[in-house]
């Protein structure tokens, strides 16, 4: 049997996970690199203010047979979000893809069981991909084929390729509140409001059991996309100031509660619904994640997995 690999897997979010935990599974030898310190990408957890946070993706689905399994084998540590997600009309906005789920430990812990018994190479960025006849270099090593998990407009420098997808920013608040049960914060998990305004949707962590810690209330907000734009690259004293007037307005909360507030800026948050361009990859390169997949945990883990049956055929034709 001839040896398959080695393959080099560009960003250590879940669809650069799922890819290389099915590649060597299969017996191709994998190595990841991630430029972050984490892996984990957009589905990121912060210890903030004694609170664990979902800084990214605030919740899951499972749909799929192959992800439900996943989960029961690899992730048990995960719980239903009871309560519901409340639109401006104060109706129940339905998910069309299941109960809702977040993982007790940080929705983050998802991506470090799936790190494990891989090799990965935090800190390290590949500023550099040529393909060649005799395989692919990355930063000067030689792999049979290399695999983006990255944004689209990241992955498009990289690979010398025109973008499949273009992508919008968004603007994430943390806010912490003196004291519980504040405002309306008991009757719903999140609340969801038009893209005319600041905020597009704003969530509370109380809803999940064992994440907040002391007498407090904490909040993820997520900016609206033109507000988001508007200021990417602004400090977080230019834009947290109006999210924390809208925030307390849907909620009901009270000025002068606010105990500490944070802001980030992702700048590659959601890919752009119908602006999806067909883009062939060189030979040897090959994409997964939301660059054509949806955003969601499990369609990013289910592409990781189709990108690695692409991988593997063309890696047992040559």
């Amino acid at each position: 049997m001839k040896q398959l690999g080695p393959v080099a897997i560009i960003g250590a979010g879940l669809s650069g996970l799922s890819c290389a935990q099915a590649l060597q599974a299969a017996g191709v030898g994998v190595h990841v690199f991630e430029r972050s310190s984490v892996v984990g990408g957009r589905c990121a957890t912060q210890l903030w203010q004694g609170h664990l946070v979902d800084t990214g993706v605030q919740y899951f689905t499972a749909q799929s047979e192959d992800f439900k399994k996943e989960l029961l084998t690899r992730l048990r540590q995960f719980r239903p979000i009871i309560s519901p997600i409340l639109d401006k009309e104060n109706q129940v906005v339905p998910n069309l893809h299941g109960p809702r789920f977040y993982v007790l430990q940080g929705n983050n812990y998802f991506a470090h069981i799936l790190s494990h018994g891989l090799d990965i190479r935090l800190n390290t960025e590949v500023k550099t991909v040529a393909f060649r006849p005799s395989g692919v270099q990355c930063n000067g090593e030689s792999f049979r084929a290399v695999v983006s998990s990255m944004p689209s407009p990241l992955t498009a420098q990289l690979f010398g390729l025109p973008q499949a997808v273009d992508y919008e920013p968004c603007l994430v608040a943390l806010l912490e509140y003196a004291g519980t049960d504040l405002g309306k914060s008991r009757e719903c998990y999140g609340r969801t409001l038009d893209h005319n305004e600041p905020i597009e949707a704003s969530f509370c962590e109380n809803n999940k059991v064992g994440r907040t810690v002391g007498n407090k209330t904490v909040f993820v907000v997520q900016a609206a996309p033109q507000y988001s734009r508007e200021h990417a690259d602004a400090p977080p004293d230019a834009y947290l100031p109006a999210l924390i007037r809208k925030h307390e307005e849907i909620w009901g909360i009270p000025a002068g509660q606010n105990t500490a507030a944070f802001g980030h800026c992702w700048n590659y948050a959601h890919p752009l619904k119908g602006r999806r361009r067909h883009v062939d990859p060189p030979l040897g390169g090959f994409i997964c994640g939301d660059s054509r997949a949806e955003s969601s945990v499990e369609s990013v883990w289910l592409d990781g997995h189709k990108a690695a049956r692409e991988v593997l055929k063309y890696l047992q034709s040559l």
